[in-house]
């Protein structure tokens, strides 16, 4: 009997496919990709002004999420090509690590992305985890935090390293 994709597998690997064509139109609109979405929103935690160490190590980039060196490497040169983010050598610590911030243009970028995606994206998925009802808002919550936990499962089963988190309106958040 020839093997067969597992149902749950499949079905994971169509959303993300789905997720990645339903936002994919407004994130070129900004010249982004999804992944370069996700780093951006690394760095806007710490950007310019706020109160922490200016700029985010590129070790911590990896990390949260769950990439090689290499790749973080490549994406942070064709941002920063964009305008989108600096970089520059640790000077005072450990002079091998890089460090990544967000310019002013990568700032009102991600911001821009982050407001025009992000209403849209909870509104589907609110509407798929409810199954196209309204509900209370006690029952878009429960099913959020239900989802949560079966994808963060999955993603220990499988392994992902990704520290990257998305407050979606969590009372932890």
């Amino acid at each position: 009997m020839p093997a067969t994709v597992n149902a749950i597998t499949f079905g994971t690997k169509r959303a993300f496919h789905g997720v990645l064509r339903v936002t994919r139109k407004q994130l070129m609109e900004l010249g982004l990709t999804a992944a370069r979405f996700d780093l951006l929103s690394v760095l806007v935690k710490c950007r310019p002004g706020a109160l922490c160490a200016p700029g985010v190590r590129q070790s911590a980039i990896r990390r949260m999420l769950g990439v090689t060196a290499p790749v973080v490497t490549r994406m942070v040169r064709a941002l920063e090509r964009l305008g989108l983010v600096r970089r520059w050598r640790e000077k005072d610590w450990d002079r091998r690590q890089v460090l990544v911030e967000l310019t002013e243009a990568g700032e009102r970028c991600i911001l821009k992305a982050r407001e025009v995606m992000l209403p849209a994206v909870s509104h589907m998925v609110l509407r798929a985890i409810c199954f196209g009802e309204h509900r209370s808002a006690g029952a878009r919550f429960r099913h959020m935090d239900t989802l949560e936990s079966y994808l963060r499962s999955l993603r220990e089963r499988f392994g992902d390293g990704a520290t990257l988190y998305y407050p979606w309106g969590h009372p932890d958040d």
